[in-house]
């Protein structure tokens, strides 16, 4: 955590250094005279490579090298003469202080995700389960996907993520853990209350955001309804968590991995209750 704070500390050091350099002034000229597309870049840089992770899951030589390739480009288009001198002395400087926020806001980054992983191993050690990253599943994905539609079998999905609006156990566990440890662990006492209930042959996935996927082979929509429904229960009896679930059907409902998962996502921001009901329409009217 030492070198987390540190980053932290650069970061807003060179933020602050970026912006005081640009308002050193000595009798109303600008000492250093920055371009302005130097500024903006010198700042979006730092977002960039915190939120987008291909830019710092990758060398630290690759973010540089696709910086300074924006900064040239920027070089090239923007007639630089309108907002800024053209001595050598101040572009090299520019990139110098560009590929400096790079760096630094590499190393945040790789120092957040290195702390989010490990409080992903505290939540899975305290409460262990067998959910797998949405990345390492996307063979099996594949792989069920491809039996389904060539034998012409039902496949389910369903998405399962904690209720919002259970207030009261996040208000008491906040009293000895903060908020993000809360979370994760949470969220892997919901995978091993999951993983409890469903079957071996069901591929249970967590995504990006932490919502579990679970894939059902050989499962028709009633099913995978009534699955749901036991699921919501043993988290509820197990962890004292309320969870949402939502359930699309392939191949009647989707022909894809991509938008049964969408239609699952959107379902669960429902109750399965008016769920049921809209299905139980649907066959009515058939």
């Amino acid at each position: 955590m030492t070198n987390l704070k540190r980053s932290f500390f650069w970061i807003a050091f060179y933020l602050l250094l970026v912006l005081v350099l640009g308002q050193l002034d000595r009798s109303n000229t600008p000492i250093i005279n920055f371009a302005a597309y130097f500024y903006l870049t010198a700042i979006i840089i730092v977002p960039v490579m915190i939120f987008v992770p291909s830019l710092h899951k990758v060398s630290v030589f690759v973010p540089m090298f696709f910086w300074g390739a924006i900064y040239f480009a920027l070089f090239q288009i923007i007639d630089r003469e309108l907002t800024a001198t053209l001595d050598m002395e101040v572009i090299i400087l520019e990139i110098v202080i560009l590929e400096v926020g790079v760096w630094l806001s590499y190393q945040l980054a790789v120092g957040i995700e290195s702390s989010e992983s490990l409080m992903d191993a505290l939540a899975q050690g305290t409460f262990p389960h067998r959910a797998l990253e949405m990345e390492s599943a996307s063979e099996q994905l594949k792989i069920e996907f491809a039996r389904s539609r060539r034998y012409h079998r039902p496949l389910s999905l369903l998405v399962v993520h904690a209720y919002p609006k259970d207030e009261e156990v996040v208000r008491e566990m906040l009293k000895s853990l903060q908020h993000d440890v809360l979370s994760r662990l949470s969220n892997a006492r919901i995978g091993q209350s999951i993983g409890e209930a469903v079957r071996q042959t069901d591929l249970l996935i967590r995504d990006h955001v932490g919502r579990f996927v679970i894939l059902c082979p050989e499962t028709d929509l009633e099913s995978a309804i009534f699955l749901a429904e036991r699921i919501c229960k043993i988290v509820e009896e197990r962890a004292g968590l309320h969870v949402n679930c939502g359930v699309a059907s392939f191949p009647d409902e989707a022909l894809t991995f991509e938008d049964l998962l969408h239609l699952a996502r959107d379902r669960s921001k429902q109750s399965l209750i008016p769920q049921r009901s809209i299905d139980a329409t649907e066959k009515a009217i058939k």
